[in-house]
């Protein structure tokens, strides 16, 4: 076998275990490791932190770019998923300060955003549990107080 015929079988397989972990993927990541890896570099070096904060205000390069994020995705503010999903951006804006200010990198800006998409990705992902429940357990959504079955009894 060629060697572009094995990479197209590693991607289909690593597409195929993401699609089928992608709940549990998003939730560790947003809930184990983005406040596991903020606290960890808070302790090592909180001088480099301070400073990109003050470099890096959430005002100019993480409000802006999450809000454009959530209105590219078609996200408004009187959506429920939106506060979730604004949540993560701003999880991204700190994971991103954090790391950059740990491995001394110069593009924040475009991690920041970078990470943000990400981490929208992973909210819009977990955001709905009844529906991510039904789904891994095989199960059928219904809600009772929905407009279908109205006129059902």
């Amino acid at each position: 076998m060629s060697c572009e015929a094995n990479q197209k079988i590693e991607k289909e397989r690593r597409r195929k275990y993401y699609e089928k972990n992608r709940y549990y993927i998003c939730n560790y990541v947003l809930n184990v490791h983005c406040p596991k890896a903020i606290d960890h570099v808070s302790k090592i070096c909180p001088d480099a932190v301070s400073e990109f904060y003050i470099r890096y205000p959430f005002e100019i390069y993480g409000e802006p770019f999450i809000v454009k994020r959530l209105s590219s995705c078609r996200i408004t503010s009187v959506q429920a998923k939106y506060q979730d999903c604004y949540d993560a951006g701003m999880f991204a804006y700190l994971f991103s300060i954090h790391r950059c200010a740990y491995l001394g990198f110069e593009h924040v800006e475009a991690y920041i955003k970078k990470m943000i998409r990400i981490y929208v990705i992973c909210a819009l992902a977990i955001y709905d549990d009844t529906k991510n429940l039904c789904k891994l357990n095989g199960l059928k959504e219904v809600r009772m107080d929905a407009d279908y079955h109205l006129d059902r009894y």
